[in-house]
């Protein structure tokens, strides 16, 4: 069964698959769960050029293209439909970021993962460009070899932190939340002032640490399904997140990967954007957002202006 499983997610395209035991934070959210099942993607999109002719936002590589958490999702729900035709009594959840269980850990237990001082973990040929994902299940399933769960692999090698421009890599594998960009462009509410330079043009998502690392250097894009083109790309027009309507939205962004974060985020972020890039065509947008009922929309609006009005 297992052979069989780990054959046929080679065959739907997954990097990865291993089982590892259900531990203790599984458990605790699923008290039936035996075994896991951990799965990885590579979602890494074909490379954009992102053209200079209007300003534009940036968006990092796991939101380019399609959601993975539909992609993966779908792969382990092949996956979970072999385990009920073997075990119709079977019980079965599919976890693809929708379930507090750790996955890293999980994925280093699987041993299909290792560790990274930047706090994501490494797939074979996904680098740490890797989504991952699992089923839990109350079949006792043999776990594949268990890796350590340590920074061997990385070795002395610092330039993540080091790449960090808000220092948010605070030890191996130890995140300060509160000062990763990645995380700061999908929070609600208010971003500190004193991080948003740091920012850039990001509107969704952050990839230097990524980008520094040498084990991601020879990495190539592997899974078809974020090979497609589709919205957001690497680097989307910002003038128009900036006046995003509710209706646009609606149309153009609601169920696209960075759809989550909802209207306010995203022009939040779009007018630190602006700020950032000294954006002069942005001004008029950036004025009448200062009249808009959220203040949240306000207050970044009129830091923007503060930001141009210096270059002048």
């Amino acid at each position: 069964m297992i052979l069989d499983l780990h054959n046929l997610a080679m065959e739907i395209g997954l990097q990865a698959m291993g089982i590892a035991p259900a531990i203790s934070e599984v458990r605790k959210a699923f008290p039936w769960a035996e075994s896991v099942i951990s799965a990885a993607i590579c979602y890494l999109p074909p490379e954009q050029a992102c053209e200079n002719d209007v300003p534009k936002g940036l968006i990092a590589r796991f939101a380019r293209s399609s959601d993975y958490h539909t992609v993966l999702r779908k792969k382990l729900d092949t996956l979970s439909n072999a385990i009920m035709i073997t075990h119709p009594s079977a019980q079965t959840k599919i976890c693809v970021d929708t379930s507090p269980i750790p996955e890293r850990k999980i994925a280093a237990l699987a041993g299909i993962a290792t560790r990274g001082k930047h706090g994501n973990v490494f797939v074979k040929n996904c680098g740490s460009y890797a989504a991952l994902g699992e089923i839990i299940t109350n079949i006792p399933m043999t776990d594949f070899p268990r890796v350590s769960d340590n920074f061997d692999e990385c070795g002395s090698c610092n330039r993540c932190a080091g790449a960090c421009p808000t220092g948010a890599i605070i030890a191996p594998g130890e995140i300060d939340a509160s000062k990763c960009i990645s995380q700061l462009t999908q929070m609600s509410g208010i971003i500190p002032p004193e991080l948003r330079k740091a920012m850039g043009n990001r509107i969704y998502g952050c990839d230097i640490c990524q980008e520094s690392c040498p084990r991601n250097a020879d990495i190539q894009p592997t899974s078809p399904e974020f090979a497609e083109s589709v919205f957001p790309g690497a680097c989307p027009d910002l003038l128009p997140l900036l006046e995003l309507t509710a209706a646009d939205f609606n149309k153009t962004i609601k169920d696209s990967s960075i759809g989550w974060i909802r209207r306010t985020r995203i022009r939040r972020n779009a007018a630190i954007a602006a700020g950032n890039l000294k954006c002069l065509e942005a001004e008029d947008t950036l004025n009448s957002m200062l009249q808009d009922e959220n203040p949240i929309i306000r207050a970044h609006a009129a830091w923007a202006l503060g930001e141009i009005e210096h270059t002048k």
